[in-house]
Parts: C-alpha cells; sequence; structure tokens
C-alpha cells in the first residue's frame, strides 16, 4: 500500500503529542484506522475515540490492538507500539458514544497520537453542520476536514446529510461548503489544518478542486484513504 498520504499528515502534525480531530464526512473512520496502523507501525502510541458516535467494534472491525468502553483505560499503561479503541458501549442503540472528555485530556499524556471522530454524517459524502456540530476539544492540536469525492455532480438531496436544499455539488456549492460558517472547515484551527478529498481512486477531479477558493492556511489533498495514496497536492 502507497502510504504517501499518511506520512504527509504525520509530516504536518509535527514530532510531538497530537490530538487529531476528524471533521465532514465521506471517509472518517477509514482515515482513523488506516491512519493509526500508518503510525503504529512507526512505533507510535495511538488512541482511536470519538467525541460524537461511532460504530461498535463488535460490528466493525477498527484494527485495534485493545479496545476500552470504561475508565480502565486510565490504568493501561501502551508500553510499546500500539493502536487502542476506547468509547462508552449503549447497548440499545449498538452504537458506541463519547467517553468524558476529562479523561480524553488525561489520554493525551499516554499516547503519542489521539485521533478523534468529531463529526457524524451517517455514511453520506457531504455534511453540513448545525449549531451542535463537529464536536472539537479545546485541546485538539490538529484538524483534518474530509469529503467523499464520490458527492460531485450529484444531488445534495442524496448525499449530503445535514442540507435542506436540493442543489448540485458542484464548483460554487463546494466553495459555499468551503466557506459557510456551519461547513466543511466549521471548529478548525487556523494554521493546523487540512482537507482531504476522499475517493480519487475513483473520480478525481483535479481541474475542479485546484479551481476552488480555499483559506491560505489550508493543506489540501485529493486522494484515497483506502490506497493511502495523494493523487494530487492541491494547495
Amino acid at each position: 500500500m502507497d502510504m504517501g498520504l499518511y506520512r504527509e499528515i504525520a509530516s504536518l502534525t509535527g514530532m510531538g503529542k497530537a490530538f487529531i480531530s476528524l471533521i465532514g464526512s465521506g471517509g472518517k473512520t477509514t482515515f482513523m484506522e488506516r491512519y493509526a496502523d500508518y503510525l503504529r507501525s512507526a512505533g507510535k502510541r495511538v488512541l482511536m475515540t470519538t467525541t460524537t458516535k461511532i460504530m461498535s467494534p463488535h460490528r466493525h472491525d477498527y484494527g485495534a490492538d485493545m479496545v476500552f468502553s470504561d475508565d480502565s483505560v486510565l490504568s493501561f499503561r501502551p508500553e510499546g507500539p500500539c493502536a487502542v479503541l476506547y468509547a462508552l458501549e449503549n447497548p440499545e442503540t449498538g452504537k458506541w458514544y463519547c467517553p468524558p472528555i476529562g479523561n480524553l485530556e488525561a489520554l493525551m499524556g499516554m499516547y503519542d497520537v489521539v485521533i478523534n471522530e468529531a463529526d457524524g454524517a451517517r455514511l453520506l459524502p457531504v455534511k453540513v453542520h448545525t449549531e451542535r456540530d463537529p464536536q472539537v476539544p479545546a485541546f485538539t492540536t490538529f484538524t483534518i476536514s474530509i469529503l467523499g469525492l464520490w458527492a460531485i455532480g450529484r444531488r445534495t438531496s442524496e448525499v449530503a446529510f445535514g442540507e435542506e436544499r436540493d442543489l448540485v455539488v458542484d464548483a460554487d456549492y463546494l466553495n459555499w461548503l468551503l466557506h459557510d460558517v456551519e461547513g466543511l472547515l466549521k471548529s478548525s484551527i487556523v494554521g493546523r489544518r487540512a482537507i482531504v478529498f476522499n475517493g480519487a481512486e475513483e473520480c478525481c477531479p483535479l481541474p475542479l478542486l485546484k479551481g476552488l477558493e480555499y483559506p491560505s492556511d489550508v493543506h489540501v489533498y485529493a486522494a484515497s484513504e483506502r490506497e493511502g495514496r495523494i493523487y494530487g497536492k492541491i494547495r
């Protein structure tokens, strides 16, 4: 597997402790799993978690070495490279949800990198936010906003979670999403943020992506999270 995407992200987030919050839709879970695997192979101690909800590890394989659903995670001391999953189980819904924020902040000292799913989009490739989301903790050190490229050319009524309008996902819509207060970059950290347009192995409209209007501080990639490959570094 080409790990260029994950090497690039590691170079952006720095060599020290990192708490990375994933925003948007269209590949957050895949990114979390693949990036955790890459970091573990590089000798890092990695914690995967959520400040919203994720699928139960009984139903989805996160590739974790250990899974915790209670405060016992606080007494576990990772001594070598590992990928650990921590969230609270809700047996009624089958979802795992946000643990105490204080626990996550404390766990930063025990792991080299924490990767946090900070958003939910019900598996759709585009997300429009509300006042309730994304849930990005104040101690986040880097944010990555994700959007699925397979949404381009389709109607928002089919591919955009939280969007009440029925529009085409085109350059105009993507520019709106890049700059609206409830759009793709909501709660991202100025100077410490990136966008990953995921799904480039199947759809990679580089001219369209290069023509969009990005804030000057954002790193932007057209990539395949599944392959770990960058198809185009937009900026």
